[in-house]
């Protein structure tokens, strides 16, 4: 069933649902708490570089789907659905998308351009001793690609921004879903907030100024599929 309300109406009225505290706890609580156990256990156990490998990116990607196939049946009994959150796909989600991308992009090089100037010495120890290696199989990057993005963004912004929202105000959950974000990613150290903290602001910033999802969507699997590409594709 289509749904004809504006972006913006469908967010505001997603935020009039009442979440507990159980609710809020186990939807993020269980994501996150497992992002950052693995996170720890990888460092404990191998210091140094992230090794990405097809069996470990599978293996996480299977994690996600399980999450989402458990967590969705309880939601639904709670009276949060996807499709009321982010509306029907539209063909022109792509192009704007697209344009967040670029708007992504450009933060992110801003971003880089002034730590550099302010802190050279910080972008070139990343440089000279990157936090990732290993190698990626084409089907492993285009699942990871597609699969990730749609679970983190309905989780961060779809379910994260309309609960706590309704809970502590919408400034207050766009804040928390963009620390959330960024812990997530915990295992990717100093990275994660030189190159996740601008991705995540420009992209909630855009969900809650317009209400739009599948357009962040979008923009993230670009982004993704890219940055996949480069770093881990075959040579």
């Amino acid at each position: 069933m289509s749904d004809d309300r504006a972006p913006r109406t469908r967010l505001l009225d997603a935020m009039r649902r009442p979440a507990s505290n159980r609710e809020i706890g186990i939807v993020l609580g269980i994501p996150i708490a497992l992002s950052l156990a693995s996170a720890i256990l990888w460092h404990l156990r191998s210091p140094g570089a992230v090794i990405f490998s097809n069996p470990n990116v599978v293996l996480s990607l299977a994690i996600q789907v399980a999450i989402a196939g458990c967590m969705l049946p309880y939601l639904y009994r709670r009276h949060w659905k996807p499709l009321e959150i982010a509306g029907v796909p539209d063909v022109r989600d792509v192009a704007r998308g697209l344009g967040l991308w670029l708007g992504v992009i450009g933060f992110f090089y801003m971003t880089m351009i002034a730590l550099y100037l302010a802190a050279p010495g910080l972008i070139w120890s990343l440089r000279s001793h990157p936090p990732f290696s290993g190698s990626l199989a084409a089907p492993v990057i285009v699942a990871a690609a597609i699969l990730d993005p749609v679970f983190e963004e309905f989780l961060l912004l779809g379910y994260a921004v309309p609960a706590l929202g309704n809970r502590f105000g919408i400034k207050t959950a766009a804040v928390t879903s963009v620390v959330v974000r960024v812990a997530a990613h915990a295992y990717q150290g100093r990275l994660a907030f030189i190159a996740i903290l601008p991705v995540a602001l420009i992209l909630t910033f855009y969900f809650v100024r317009t209400g739009r999802l599948w357009p962040v969507i979008v923009a993230h699997i670009v982004q993704d599929a890219l940055a996949l590409t480069i770093a881990f594709g075959a040579t």
